[in-house]
């Protein structure tokens, strides 16, 4: 929804007029950073606006918020989680729908996964478990790998991309997969867990990944883009050594319908 000014007024009290909405869904709406005004991402409520500029509203599409689960065994359950998910402290989190259909309240979650990010996501049944994992994801023997639609096309087939974060070191491995009308897709290998590790680390290198709100570029000018709501980010593929069982495990989460849209319209396909 394309919207313009036509006399001065803060963001806030120009939404709640033009979409006719409380002042606090319209500041729900700002917060989610999906507003653009002069194709600059906005997420100010009391940003001023002027007679003339162009403000711009794009919903966010609603993607389900139920987890699949994609790997059990006695300790552990994986799930694909769904962009706009918690993993836990919410009412709606993964970890609580898990604990709701297993019946089971010592259920929790591993690792976390940022709520726009989709893809495995580790759960333990019990406490023994929860600390066994906690003790081979921090000595980093879990290898994790994702997906990203970037912005950019990559002019590398591997990278890897060494910038510390918040001053502790931080690397990814970054190969390239496909690349295609100015975008790139690309697989990360994150050697350290670091917050935001590969949206820092792909910004850092110019290939913010394509729906960032907050490490992405600020001001876009295609509609198409603007209109995706969330991170193209994807926990693909996870492995480990189980703790208890000594099995070798690959755990490989479907690709979500919003990120196989993209791949499609870009022509981009997972060799």
């Amino acid at each position: 929804m394309k919207l313009t000014v036509e006399q001065s007024s803060n963001l806030i009290d120009f939404l709640s007029k033009k979409l006719s909405l409380s002042k606090n869904k319209a500041k729900q709406t700002i917060d989610r950073k999906c507003v653009f005004v002069n194709n600059q991402r906005v997420w100010i409520a009391t940003y001023a606006l002027n007679k003339g500029d162009v403000v711009e509203y794009f919903p966010i599409k609603k993607n389900t918020s139920e987890v699949e689960i994609i790997y059990e065994d006695e300790n552990i359950i994986a799930i694909n989680k769904p962009p706009g998910v918690l993993s836990n402290n919410s009412i709606n989190s993964a970890e609580n729908q898990l604990r709701k259909i297993k019946k089971e309240r010592e259920i929790r979650a591993i690792h976390r996964l940022d709520r726009d990010t989709s893809g495995v996501n580790l759960f333990a049944k019990d406490t023994e478990t929860f600390e066994k994992f906690k003790e081979i994801w921090n000595k980093k023997q879990i290898e994790k790998t994702y997906l990203a639609i970037v912005h950019n096309e990559a002019s590398f087939t591997c990278l890897s991309v060494d910038k510390p974060i918040e001053g502790k070191k931080a690397t990814s491995l970054v190969n390239l997969i496909a690349r295609n009308n100015g975008f790139s897709l690309l697989e990360i290998i994150p050697l350290t867990g670091r917050k935001h590790q590969i949206r820092v680390h792909l910004s850092s290198i110019r290939h913010p990944i394509v729906g960032d709100k907050e490490y992405s570029f600020k001001n876009i000018d295609n509609p198409y883009i603007k209109a995706i709501s969330r991170q193209l980010l994807h926990a693909y593929k996870i492995r480990f050594k189980h703790p208890l069982s000594g099995e070798k495990i690959e755990i490989k989460a479907g690709i979500p319908e919003d990120f196989e849209e993209e791949m499609k319209l870009l022509n981009m396909k997972i060799k």
